[in-house]
């Protein structure tokens, strides 16, 4: 899941590392996808914001009424979650977010709302949170929240591994891989500025630095090396997601200068406009089957969907 920080330092500074070359598709290299419209609460509109390795898709839908409400989307079906804004769930069906009154941050499952006392962001399948309280980052296990020597997180994995970023005096901004008490500086390229979106359970972090053109380019942290990951024949690769086979799901410019969705693996920056995946919308993320979440954009609202390969 992207960043907060990382789009802020985006949009707020201009630097750079250097440009790797593009990554071109292999035609024919990809399955076809098919897609899963989700439906809505009973309005026009809905927006997918993660999924898990269950088929499971929490987001935010229109009711009849016209007010938005958080769902889980399971086996067919969308739940009504009430009054809530999911941000991530586990394979248990463990829905992190906020309540619409007062932005609290809360644990949903089975129908309870348990308070978690902080802002979160991601949980993994032990139930470990990570997020944010006032006096910064935490990681939460069973009641108990940990400060982490983090200014930023995004993400925790099975082993507890968080990805996050630390400020570096005097203006620079590292991504970082914190485990059990070691938080471990993955660089920041010769321009002092890196930030992460997730970590997969294998230990592999992705994020971004810049390149030489000042544009935002994926970066894939793994065995102590940091991998541009390409583009689509532009400038720029927004990194969304990555499961634990090693693909990356990501937004890339192609060289007509329009996005599109993209799909990382072994090497090679697919794009996923040619197998089916609808470029008027955002994909937002992948599980371990290759299914990718999104939201599309419809001439009346838009529709969370979930895109399966065949």
């Amino acid at each position: 899941m992207p960043s907060v920080l990382g789009t802020v330092l985006l949009a707020a500074t201009l630097t750079a590392v250097p440009t790797a070359s593009a990554a071109s598709p292999v035609p024919g290299a990809l399955a076809s996808y098919r897609m899963v419209d989700l439906g809505t609460l009973g309005g026009d509109s809905s927006f997918a914001s993660a999924m898990n390795d269950r088929g499971d898709v929490v987001g935010r839908a229109q009711a009849a009424d016209g007010i938005y409400r958080g769902f889980l989307w399971r086996d067919g079906q969308m739940i009504d979650l009430g009054a809530f804004t999911p941000i991530d769930v586990n394979d248990g069906g463990e829905v992190v977010g906020y309540t619409d009154n007062g932005f609290a941050g809360h644990v949903w499952h089975g129908g309870v709302l348990r308070p978690l006392g902080m802002w979160p962001l991601a949980i993994n399948n032990r139930g470990q949170v990570v997020g944010h309280t006032d006096a910064g980052p935490v990681l939460w296990t069973n009641g108990h929240a940990r400060a982490l020597p983090l200014t930023e997180v995004s993400d925790v994995n099975e082993r507890g591994e968080v990805s996050g970023g630390v400020y570096v005096p005097p203006s620079g901004f590292h991504a970082v891989r914190w485990h059990i008490g070691r938080a471990t500086d993955l660089g920041a390229g010769p321009f002092n500025r890196s930030n992460t979106y997730a970590i997969n359970d294998s230990g592999w972090v992705i994020g971004w630095q810049f390149s030489a053109d000042q544009s935002q380019r994926g970066i894939l942290w793994r065995n102590g090396r940091a991998l541009d990951v390409g583009t689509l024949g532009g400038s720029f690769t927004e990194l969304r997601a990555i499961n634990n086979r090693g693909e990356i799901l990501a937004t890339s410019q192609a060289g007509d200068g329009s996005s599109r969705p993209a799909l990382w693996r072994s090497g090679v920056l697919y794009d996923l406009s040619s197998a089916g995946v609808d470029t008027n919308g955002e994909v937002v993320d992948l599980d371990d089957h290759g299914n990718i979440a999104a939201s599309i954009r419809q001439v009346s609202g838009s529709r969370a969907v979930v895109y399966q390969p065949s």
